[in-house]
């Protein structure tokens, strides 16, 4: 088994640059740091740390270890908080971290005056579900779940989905645009598992693989710039777009057929307790949310 403790001593003498500067920093002699060192490589089977008169260097399967060490004390350390039962982590997909979660946690937090600290991890919605599966955070908002077991799953929300093009657009002074036309266009992409492509082959009946490929970008921001730049059109979130519909750098031309909504859903572990904070703001979502 892995000692948190040897792990830790690792991690110090990375970030510190030596053993004499991590046995300060952990406030322990520096024998018990080479100890520690010892009996970690010994169990690991793998020299991580090359010696220096002035510094440790990282071995290759040191490089290695690094990012699993980190994680390992971030687990550990949020162990410890959830036992403690101590504030909350909420983890969101970018969509909707960046363009609907303020103003509901500022809510919540102005109803439970008494909850701990609360912190947000924002990022892409595989890399949410990443950091769900490995407990660093209580509950997550995503646009999209893949029904995996040990997880609560639940729709909190139905987010209209809208297209967008900018004002000069010959769909911009359209009544409405259709399927057709949707597939006549270079399609720019956003952040990849967000749904959407399957959101318009179930929707609307049109096979991703038919639309004409633009851009490929990482985040709606990125999309967004590319529009308004005339490289293609898209479709995004309403409530991601909202602003720039309402200063005219975007023009939302309604689609004809079938309402476009994506559901955003809220998971939590299932062991969670009915009364943890990860509970109590699904709750929330799902009852008060703005």
């Amino acid at each position: 088994m892995i000692d948190l403790e040897q792990v830790r001593t690792f991690v110090a003498i990375v970030d510190a640059g030596s053993f004499q500067a991590a046995a300060a920093r952990l406030g322990i002699a520096q024998p018990t740091v080479s100890q520690h060192m010892s009996k970690l490589e010994r169990m690991l089977g793998h020299r991580l740390l090359e010696r220096g008169r002035a510094q440790a260097t990282m071995s290759s399967e040191g490089t290695r270890l690094l990012p699993f060490a980190r994680t390992l004390l971030r687990i550990a350390a949020r162990a410890e908080a959830s036992v403690a039962d101590e504030g909350l982590v909420i983890g969101a997909s970018s969509n909707i971290g960046i363009y609907l979660l303020q103003p509901i946690v500022g809510a919540f937090q102005a109803r439970r005056p008494q909850l701990g600290a609360l912190d947000i991890r924002i990022g892409s919605n595989l890399e949410t579900a990443r950091r769900l599966e490995d407990a660093e955070i209580d509950i997550a908002l995503m646009e999209w779940w893949d029904e995996r077991e040990g997880f609560d799953a639940e729709i909190w929300r139905e987010e209209p989905v809208v297209a967008i093009v900018p004002p000069g657009h010959c769909w911009a002074k359209r009544r409405w645009i259709d399927k057709a036309m949707l597939m006549e266009e270079p399609m720019i992409g956003g952040e990849p598992g967000t749904g959407t492509a399957r959101l318009l082959q179930e929707r609307l009946g049109i096979d991703p693989a038919a639309l004409k490929s633009g851009l490929q970008l990482g985040s709606t921001e990125a999309v967004k710039q590319a529009v308004r730049a005339g490289l293609g059109v898209s479709v995004a979130l309403a409530s991601a777009v909202r602003d720039e519909v309402a200063a005219g750098t975007l023009v939302a031309p309604p689609l004809r057929g079938p309402r476009l909504s994506k559901s955003l859903y809220s998971i939590v572990p299932s062991p969670t307790p009915q009364a943890s904070p990860a509970r109590r703001f699904a709750g929330f979502l799902h009852e008060e949310a703005p």
